[in-house]
């Protein structure tokens, strides 16, 4: 898999604990890079950076990293950017990999309403002899944000669009481009209660695996401190990530966040089946 696909991969835990949904959620902090960085304009911190680390499978190993702050009193705009790394099993003594580095600028065009574009330069080597191929695509964001009349006001949903993955192919293959759309509802009961419920849904374009997945996910924050998510990703088991069940839980001490994540169940010859996935990082 040392190929363009790894970018179909979930790399942090609070979204793969929520089966991959990421589009409208407005506190992923500095991952929403890798999922809609537009949601980053209405996020509450100014700054933030993380860490993650996916275990795939006993064999592939997916790392990535990613940073965003906010300028500005207001923070209307903003940039962020990412890094991932994904490695394969050795063949031969080489351990065939793949990787990409992104960067991002968000905007608030309106009250509610924010954009981004996100570039990114990919580079896969699939044996020590070959040479490096490499690709360069975009990624397109907006979010609509509001705030409902319910939770004195503090209760909230969310819209986010992204076009995802547009560029050039890599190695003779095309990138795994994508049009998505979700949707979040955030409704916190107290200070230290929460619930946050998302579904997205995305279509990928290329023709060899062009069909329709959708997600829907859960996340509870409890006393504060404690975090514990569900979710179920809908799919095609022979074009994509297929159908499993996820579940994952957290913890927040201040400005720093730790997260863990499991997949479920799905075809019994997926490679992505026992997944885990560890995230840390910080929100100021």
């Amino acid at each position: 898999m040392a190929n363009a696909n790894f970018l179909e991969l979930t790399p942090d835990a609070q979204s793969a604990g929520m089966a991959g949904t990421g589009l409208a959620t407005t506190d992923n902090g500095s991952t929403a890079i890798f999922h809609n960085a537009s949601t980053i304009a209405f996020s509450q911190e100014v700054m933030g950076a993380s860490y993650s680390y996916a275990k795939i499978n006993q064999d592939y190993a997916l790392h990535s990293a990613s940073l965003f702050y906010r300028i500005g009193r207001e923070g209307i705009h903003g940039f962020a950017v990412g890094f991932r790394h994904f490695k394969d099993p050795k063949v031969l003594d080489y351990r065939p990999h793949a990787w990409d580095l992104e960067a991002a600028y968000f905007r608030n065009v309106a009250k509610n309403l924010s954009l981004s574009l996100t570039f990114r330069y990919l580079q896969a080597k699939a044996a020590e002899s070959a040479d490096s191929k490499n690709s360069v695509c975009l990624d397109f964001g907006a979010t609509y944000y509001r705030n409902m009349a319910l939770l004195d006001e503090m209760a909230s949903w969310s819209i986010g669009f992204q076009a995802a993955n547009l560029g050039k192919k890599l190695d003779g293959q095309k990138l795994p481009a994508r049009l998505g759309l979700g949707g979040t509802i955030d409704l916190p009961f107290s200070i230290e209660n929460r619930l946050q419920v998302a579904l997205d849904f995305n279509y990928l374009l290329p023709s060899e695996i062009r069909h329709l997945q959708a997600g829907i996910g859960a996340e509870y924050n409890f006393l504060k401190y404690g975090i514990i998510r569900g979710g179920y990703h809908f799919g095609d088991n022979d074009k994509g990530t297929g159908n499993y069940a996820s579940l994952g839980c957290g913890f927040i001490a201040g400005p720093v966040r730790c997260d863990a994540a499991w997949r479920l169940g799905g075809d019994k010859f997926n490679p992505l089946n026992d997944t885990f996935l560890f995230s840390v990082g910080f929100l100021l």
